[in-house]
C-alpha cells in the first residue's frame, strides 16, 4: 500500500481513495500493478492475469542458494532430489486450490542439460556397441568372437573416457561425437583380426592368433599410422579449442584400439575363443545359435538384452531398476562366452566342426 499511496500521489491523486472519485479504486491498482518497478515484480515473483491485474494467477518464493562453481552435474543432481523432496511435502499439506507447486532455477537447468548430454552419450556409445555386435556376427557367424569384440569395445571407451578427465577437458558435443566415431574406428580392427583367426587352417588357437598378428599387425599397424599422423596436426597445431579436442580425442582413440586390439583382444581370443570352428560361415553361425541347447538360450538372452535395451520402453524400465538390468547384463554378455569355452556342441554338430586346442 506504500508503493501504491507514492504512485498515486506522482498522479496527483489522493489516498485513500474515495468512492466518488471518477476513476475507481480497481482500475488505479490495476495501472498500479502494471507499471510498478517493484523488484517483486521483476523477478517474476508474482503474476497476474492479463485484463484484470487485481486477480494474481501465481506467487513465488526465492530463496537464495550458494553453489559451487565446481560442483558436478551428478552431485547437483542430489541436491535437486532433496529440493524436490520438499517441493512434494509442501504440495502435500497445502489446500488443494492453492494448485501443485513449480521448481525453478537455472543451476537445476544447466544440471540437467548436463545429465541429459551424459545419458544421451552413453546411449549413443551403447547403440553404435550394438550395431556393431551384430555386424560382427554377420560378417565372421559367431556369438562368441562378437562378446569379445563387445569387450574390447567397452574397455576402450572407459580407457579413452579416462583419458579425458585425466587431461581435463571440457565434456560436450565434440567430444560426444569423437566417442560415438571412436567405435567404428576401434571395431575395425578387431574385426579384421576376429576374421583371419576363425577361417584359420591351425588346429590351435594360439597359433590361429599369431598367424592373424603375422598377417595383419603390419597392415593394422600401417592403416592406424597413417590415421594418427592425420589427426597430430589437428591436436597439436589447431588454434581452435573444439577441434584441437576433436584431434586430440581421435589420437587417443587410434592408439587405444590398436593397443588393445593386439595386447587385449587376441588374448582374449587365446583364452576365451572359440573351442569348435565351422569350415564355412554357414557351420560358424549355425554352431553360434544351435551347437547345443545352452547355446540356443544364451543366443535368445544375449540377443534379447541386446535388442531391448534398443526400444524406449524397455529401455526406460533397465534405466529405473540399474541393479538388475547390470546382473541381466552381465549373464547375457557373459553366456555366450563361457557357453563356448565350457560347453561342446552335439550330434551332428561336433562332426562337422574342428575342434581347436589351445
Amino acid at each position: 500500500m506504500e508503493e501504491f499511496s507514492k504512485y498515486l500521489r506522482t498522479r496527483l491523486i489522493s489516498f485513500p481513495v474515495k468512492r466518488e472519485d471518477p476513476i475507481g479504486f480497481y482500475d488505479l491498482f490495476a495501472d498500479f500493478l502494471a507499471a510498478t518497478d517493484a523488484a517483486v515484480m521483476r523477478e517474476g515473483l508474482v503474476g497476474f492475469a492479463k485484463n484484470n491485474k487485481c486477480v494474481a494467477r501465481y506467487t513465488g518464493i526465492a530463496i537464495r542458494a550458494e553453489f559451487k562453481k565446481s560442483t558436478g552435474a551428478w552431485e547437483m543432481l542430489d541436491t535437486y532430489d532433496k529440493w524436490v523432496r520438499i517441493q512434494k511435502r509442501l504440495e502435500y499439506f497445502a489446500p488443494a486450490s492453492v494448485g501443485g507447486a513449480i521448481l525453478v532455477s537455472d543451476q537445476f537447468v544447466s544440471m540437467a542439460t548436463q545429465v541429459e548430454a551424459i545419458l544421451s552419450t552413453a546411449l549413443s556409445i551403447w547403440i553404435a556397441c550394438v550395431l556393431v555386435v551384430l555386424v560382427v556376427v554377420l560378417c565372421t557367424g559367431s556369438l562368441q568372437m562378437a562378446c569379445l569384440i563387445l569387450l574390447n569395445l567397452l574397455c576402450i571407451v572407459a580407457f579413452v573416457v579416462a583419458l579425458i578427465s585425466y587431461n581435463e577437458m571440457e565434456f560436450g558435443g565434440v567430444e560426444a561425437i569423437a566417442l560415438t566415431v571412436l567405435i567404428g574406428m576401434s571395431c575395425d580392427y578387431c574385426l579384421h583380426l576376429s576374421d583371419t583367426i576363425l577361417t584359420g587352417r591351425s588346429k590351435s588357437r594360439s597359433r590361429r592368433v599369431v598367424a592373424a598378428i603375422s598377417h595383419l599387425g603390419p597392415t593394422i599397424v600401417s592403416a592406424a599410422g597413417t590415421s594418427l599422423l592425420a589427426s597430430v596436426p589437428t591436436a597439436a597445431f589447431c588454434t581452435i579449442l573444439i577441434l584441437s579436442n576433436f584431434g586430440l580425442i581421435m589420437c587417443f582413440s587410434i592408439c587405444s584400439g590398436v593397443l588393445f586390439g593386439i595386447f587385449f583382444f587376441c588374448p582374449m581370443c587365446i583364452l576365451f575363443g572359440p573351442r569348435y570352428a565351422g569350415r564355412t560361415w554357414a557351420e560358424t553361425m549355425t554352431l553360434s545359435i544351435a551347437g547345443s541347447p545352452l547355446h540356443f538360450l544364451s543366443t535368445a538372452l544375449f540377443l534379447g538384452f541386446l535388442g531391448g535395451s534398443l526400444f524406449g520402453n524397455f529401455r526406460t524400465i533397465m534405466q529405473n531398476n540399474l541393479i538388475a538390468t547390470g546382473v541381466i547384463g552381465f549373464f547375457s554378455v557373459f553366456s555366450p562366452i563361457f557357453v563356448g569355452v565350457f560347453v561342446p556342441p552335439v550330434g551332428a554338430f561336433r562332426e562337422k566342426c574342428v575342434k581347436l586346442r589351445y
